[in-house]
């Protein structure tokens, strides 16, 4: 009998997986992670507004079923609207990736990455524009 991973084991194995998103993960750990870390207060505010995404936060509207014969009403929360959030992103992430696909050329490509030391991040985090211009000028060089 073998041992090995058929593509229909893993996929029976990632679907039984339970899913967790950013926001699990954030309303878990996030106030230790804060505890023990120091975070700029622009990514606080990004991390709360990921937490309560289309909660009882942001409030919510009504929803009636467009057939006129049915009668079912819901309620939804509102999204965050927060630029950082994955779901309020999902939709504009997905159509920019097709957009890019459509801008692709026929050729082969290939990644390259590129990084800075951590003893920059602090003069980077305040001087963005300036730092990311030299540091895609040198890569091109």
């Amino acid at each position: 009998m073998s041992n090995s991973l058929t593509s229909s084991k893993v996929s029976s194995i990632v679907n039984n997986i339970e899913k967790y998103e950013i926001a699990d993960i954030f309303k878990e750990y996030g106030e230790r992670y804060l505890e023990t870390h120091n975070m700029p207060y622009s990514h606080q505010e990004i991390m709360k507004d990921i937490i309560t995404c289309r909660t009882e936060y942001f409030g919510g509207h009504k929803h009636k079923c467009d057939n006129d014969s049915c009668e079912k009403k819901w309620y939804a929360w509102n999204s965050c609207g927060n630029r950082h959030c994955p779901k309020c992103q999902a939709m504009k992430k997905e159509e920019w990736l097709q957009k890019r696909k459509r801008e692709l050329l026929p050729v082969p490509y290939f990644h390259s990455i590129f990084t800075l030391p951590h003893e920059i991040n602090p003069i980077a985090m305040y001087n963005k524009e300036v730092i990311y211009k030299m540091l895609f000028d040198s890569t091109a060089e």
